[in-house]
């Protein structure tokens, strides 16, 4: 199955009304190919994409009028910070400065900017494309003749925006290009490469083992459901089959967490809240318990208990999404009298039109959320059942940030083993080994390795075999343009690159001998060495190359008890029974971590932080509040991205985090290493 297939399938689907359309990621390369689609089946004549204008906005025309009248760039900064985001007129902004002096003043002291701004606010400031509308064109007449429409970037847009071509009466599809779906392919090819049978992704069955892994949480790199809060949602309310995915993407939405919807349901779900039905809507609301979370549920209530056409129907949805309260007050008398006639009295009527108008704030298009339950049932589907596959293509994909919850849950469900960079089993970038069921890291993913260098690396390896020392490295490598330079080299080192030539696990300190042998053979004289990052700092001490590897490749696996018993805190180490299940008492015990941020507050007794610190993938606070925040504030200053030892007390915290987290206190240590 090619991504080509897989694209056009797509597309025609969404053309057929098959499939929901899906709103996400957008790529160039996507983009092109369902546009040439589009052409293809209804003729290049008879579509283009729609148009979009972009206008001049409060707070940016501000500083874009400042920076012309030469105003002072500090105070016009100083004053735009008091502008909020829902002030959009200059009504809202009089209003604001009403209650801001400062802003009074900036404005009273330029008036030229204000009497410009009067001008300019809301015209157009530069017109551009829509991510994924296009429009379908009867053959009678051409899309120039059918609408006014101009070229942007080689391809024809409408001069008119969405709105104005659904009013014109003009079928609109929203018809998207996913990069989830080159990486399903990349998934597929690997599992062909690796001799197996690839499933078919638009036919597979229900696997209780995929609901499993939503029910624990494991949904890193899962289509739409891999955020944190998405982890902890699916994690409560263990969906167990996809209307449940469906309903669990609709619902963890601003809207109907505000409003406590999402917790309401899953109370709702596991009996401990009875479902209340809204007079007449227990049919329509029965899969959500009495809850109004989809569009089609609001068109429901009104075709089916208002008496109106779904035409009708979707013309009063559309309004109370839009908030256009003069279309739906026109709508009201006639919807009231259908109910009135089915039998509702009008207090069950008010009641039903209020929580309509309220949902349709928010209410999400099921066909969307179901497209949605799809791609992420198929995205946790490969991982349970081609895991090597899914996490190798996965961790190629992913951005160094992505690395910590990508590693966390392959540790948590210890699928799949994965390696530090190997000059000999290592590939450009992340490549699955399967009879060691392990994933290695990609050469390229060390900081200063290029394309080039990687490529040359592994084309020798392939043409001359493997290499069966550091000197056999450097003398098929050492040549008058070769694409290994000493910066790669000692990079290679630092990130253990070479470890398993010479059996460096436990005595990474020993990289050090390698760069000075290299350095020696090749007559290298450091002109500046302070700032020469291998012949400063901890060069002998284990931790301090530990620490190189990670920031150079985002891949480390550390003993902090053996850290911290080298460091000479003697306290009782933290087990990992300790830190994985929740304390609901209070332990004083040593730990350590990679300190990722230090985030600080204020509060009445002073300042105090908040640490956020990685321990083998495991991601931890540790709250030190503003008595020890006096005794570890200097050692804490400007440290991040390094491994820190500490004692304190660790307990549940069952409010906020939902996890264990430390707290220092007047017994505890604190090592920035």
């Amino acid at each position: 199955m090619k991504i080509k297939r897989i694209r056009q399938t797509t597309a025609k689907k969404l053309v057929n009304g098959t499939l929901p359309d899906i709103d996400t990621d957008f790529t160039k390369a996507s983009r092109s190919g369902t546009k040439v689609y589009m052409e293809e089946r209804f003729g290049k004549s008879q579509v283009c994409s729609v148009g979009t204008l972009d206008t001049l906005q409060l707070r940016g025309l501000i500083k874009d009028i400042a920076r012309i009248l030469l105003i002072n760039y500090d105070d016009t900064n100083n004053a735009t910070k008091l502008i909020e985001n829902e002030d959009k007129t200059i009504i809202d902004l009089v209003k604001r400065a009403a209650k801001e002096p400062k802003l009074k003043h900036f404005l009273q002291d330029n008036s030229d900017l204000f009497n410009l701004l009067t001008v300019l606010l809301g015209q157009i400031r530069n017109k551009s494309m829509h991510a994924c509308a296009v429009i379908v064109f009867p053959e009678v007449m051409s899309a120039s003749e059918w609408c006014p429409t101009r070229l942007h970037k080689g391809l024809i847009v409408s001069e008119w925006g969405g709105e104005e071509m659904d009013n014109a009466g003009f079928l609109k599809l929203d018809v998207l290009g996913l990069k989830q779906l080159d990486k399903f392919q990349d998934i597929i090819d690997l599992i062909e490469k690796n001799g197996k049978e690839a499933p078919d992704i638009y036919n597979l069955p229900h696997d209780r083992e995929v609901y499993r892994y939503f029910s624990n949480g494991w949904n890193s790199d899962v289509f739409q459901l891999g955020s944190d809060g998405l982890k902890k949602y699916t994690k409560s309310m263990k969906p167990s089959c996809l209307e449940d995915l469906i309903i669990t993407n609709a619902i963890y939405r601003p809207g109907p967490m505000n409003n406590g919807y999402h917790e309401q349901y899953v109370k709702r779900k596991h009996g401990k809240e009875k479902p209340d039905y809204l007079w007449g809507t227990e049919q329509i609301t029965k899969n959500t318990y009495g809850l109004l979370v989809f569009q089609e549920q609001i068109m429901a209530v009104c075709q089916q208990l208002g008496g109106l056409s779904l035409k009708e129907a979707d013309d009063v949805r559309r309004a109370m999404g839009k908030k256009k309260m003069n279309v739906l007050l026109e709508w009201e008398s006639v919807v009231k009298k259908g109910f009135i006639e089915r039998g509702a009295t009008e207090k069950d009527f008010e009641k039903i039109w209020h929580a309509m108008i309220e949902f349709a704030k928010y209410c999400f298009n099921r066909s969307h959320s179901a497209c949605y339950a799809q791609m992420g049932y198929i995205s946790q589907y490969f991982k349970v059942n081609f895991p090597i596959e899914f996490w190798t293509v996965s961790l190629k994909w992913a951005e160094e940030k992505e690395y910590i919850p990508y590693i966390t849950e392959i540790l948590q469900t210890k699928a799949v083993n994965v390696s530090d960079v190997n000059i000999n089993n290592s590939e450009a970038g992340m490549v699955a080994d399967q009879k060691r069921n392990t994933v290695f890291w990609g050469i390229e993913s060390v900081k200063g390795i290029g394309e080039n260098t990687a490529l040359q690396i592994i084309k020798e390896r392939e043409v001359r075999g493997k290499y069966t020392s550091f000197a056999d490295f450097l003398c098929r490598h050492d040549y008058r343009g070769s694409a290994v330079k000493k910066t790669a080299i000692e990079a290679l080192i630092a990130s253990g690159a070479f470890d398993k030539l010479y059996d460096y696990k436990g005595k990474e300190e020993k990289r050090g001998q390698l760069i000075k042998r290299y350095r020696k053979y090749k007559k290298i004289r450091v002109s500046n060495p302070a700032r020469d990052q291998y012949t400063i700092g901890k060069l002998y001490e284990r931790w301090w190359w530990l620490r190189q590897q990670k920031l150079l490749t985002g891949l480390s696996f550390i003993d902090y008890k053996t850290l911290a018993e080298e460091s000479g805190i003697l306290t009782q180490f933290c087990s990992n029974m300790e830190f994985s299940q929740p304390q609901k008492f209070e332990q004083f015990r040593t730990f350590g971590g990679f300190l990722i941020d230090v985030r600080t507050g204020k509060s009445k007794k002073g300042k105090y932080a908040r640490l956020i610190v990685e321990n083998n993938y495991r991601t931890l606070t540790v709250l030190v509040w503003a008595e020890q925040y006096k005794v570890f504030s200097e050692i804490l200053k400007g440290k991040k991205n390094t491994f820190i030892l500490f004692s304190g007390n660790i307990k549940y915290d069952a409010t906020y985090s939902k996890s264990n987290q430390f707290t220092l206190n007047e017994r505890s240590e604190l090592i920035v290493l």
